[in-house]
């Protein structure tokens, strides 16, 4: 039986694991990623995980990686938070390894992931959000994952809802990232905190970027300011989603990373709420919001299918 090998590569840590041809997992290995040691040791970081992958198995045929930024054709041209701007990621994996390798957006490989394997499996039309550090997007668009004309389709994260609102990473303002990823929602715990308002939330909890656990403790033991930024957080999701659902009539939209992970069963009907109240009642009856069911996995499951699919396997 043959194998294959996805891998995730995010800001802080590299995943990966070991599938048979069913699409089980028969190994995972997971390593730091430590981007702030520049290109050659992300590299290394990645190697070590797929040699250790390599150690359990038999016959591996191809090996796809998901990586934030925007991809062409194997090349990351730019990736945030990353050293490997300009490096053709694709080509080096197959060379090194003498394998087929696919490299894909990871938002993308998550969506496709979650269409094959989880809570989309079965739309002909699906949109996948997914809320972490930044918030990345992916589109199933008459059963085929979407790029756009130069492959940089779906930045979902960078669509305005709230012209006045603050500065985004991208440079634009109002984008719903700058309103309702961990950046934007650790960023407003601190400028409430500055205006006197309380949170159980200790100043070490806020160096680096704030854990999703961190936010999930504070909001179940209600915790007053961080119930009100998570709420306001999940009502600009909706609102997106109100946009995206009157413009694309999916049959399903899913709500995965790690902040849906962890706070997802409180968020939902609030997404779903705003969702109803900014789009046409017809076409928001014919969607169906759910929560990722593959989590922090939907990038490894769809990596594997994209290199599987791209083989023949």
């Amino acid at each position: 039986m043959s194998n294959w090998i996805g891998i995730d590569i995010g800001g802080t840590k590299i995943l990966g694991s070991l599938f048979d041809d069913k699409g089980k997992k028969i190994k995972t290995e997971k390593k730091s990623s430590k981007t702030t040691k520049g290109k050659e040791k992300v590299i290394d970081q990645l190697k070590k995980v797929l040699n250790s992958l390599f150690e359990s198995a038999k016959d591996v045929k191809g090996i796809g990686i998901g990586v934030p930024g925007v991809i062409e054709k194997g090349k990351i041209s730019f990736t945030p938070n990353m050293p490997l701007n300009n490096f053709n990621l694709e080509q080096f994996v197959k060379n090194e390894y003498k394998i087929e390798t696919v490299v894909e957006n990871d938002a993308n490989a998550s969506m496709y992931g979650e269409w094959k394997f989880g809570s989309a499996k079965g739309a002909e039309n699906a949109v996948g959000y997914f809320i972490g550090t930044g918030i990345g997007g992916g589109l199933i668009l008459n059963n085929s994952l979407y790029h756009g004309s130069t492959n940089f389709a779906a930045e979902i994260g960078h669509m305005n809802v709230y012209p006045q609102g603050p500065l985004c990473g991208c440079n634009l303002r109002g984008c719903l990232e700058s309103l309702s990823s961990k950046v934007a929602i650790q960023r407003e715990i601190i400028r409430r905190q500055k205006m006197g308002e309380k949170t159980k939330i200790k100043d070490s909890d806020l160096v680096g970027i704030i854990k999703s656990s961190t936010l999930k403790d504070a909001y179940e033991s209600n915790d007053k300011l961080v119930v009100d930024v998570m709420n306001e957080t999940a009502k600009y999701v909706g609102i997106n989603a109100g946009s995206i659902i009157n413009l694309l009539n999916p049959d399903v939209i899913v709500l995965g990373g790690g902040v849906m992970e962890s706070l997802g069963d409180k968020l939902l009907p609030i997404v779903i709420e705003y969702a109803r109240n900014y789009s046409i009642p017809h076409i928001f009856e014919k969607c169906e919001i759910k929560l990722s069911k593959l989590g922090d996995d939907a990038c490894l499951f769809g990596a594997y299918a994209l290199v599987k699919e791209k083989v023949g396997g």
